[in-house]
């Protein structure tokens, strides 16, 4: 299941007020692909980008791993029905490992799994809010080798 089936919706904020901030910032700054369900913008994960989550207990060890090794990119806490998750953007290039090779509590989504994107709404009940903000000066993904890498405890 995918982190989108997981989210509660929230159809209290009128769909024009985020979309253009949602288009202009994560579609045209980032190139990437967006999906709107209501006024939840979601990114779709394609392109050679998926994402790690795991349980947002221990994400912050993970993100303080990768910051170490220079190999941080854009994270997010994300509300699922799992409770609450980490994602780790990172670049695939193709190459995702068999679920048996990661550790249980990880999970790597991609080929065209939807990521809700925290949004400039306002509201104070957010799905997704950004640990670690995309950066339009620096623009590019960690691979998932080293983020996988970073999961993995020492």
């Amino acid at each position: 299941m995918s982190l989108d089936q997981q989210v509660l919706p929230d159809e209290s904020l009128a769909r024009d007020s985020i979309r253009p901030r949602g288009d202009a910032f994560y579609g045209r700054l980032f190139g990437w692909s967006l999906k709107w369900r209501g006024s939840q913008p979601f990114l779709v994960l394609e392109n050679g980008i998926c994402a790690v989550t795991l349980p947002k207990i221990h994400g912050n060890q993970v993100l303080v791993r990768l910051a170490e090794t220079g190999c941080a990119g854009p994270a997010m806490a994300v509300l699922t029905q799992q409770g609450p998750r980490v994602a780790v953007l990172a670049e695939s290039d193709g190459l995702i490992p068999p679920r048996i090779s990661l550790p249980p509590h990880v999970e790597v989504l991609a080929w065209g799994a939807l990521l809700p994107l925290p949004a400039d709404s306002g509201r104070v009940e957010a799905h997704a809010e950004w640990l670690v903000e995309p950066d339009p000066r620096q623009r590019w993904l960690p691979s998932l080798d080293a983020v996988l890498s970073g999961v993995r405890p020492r």
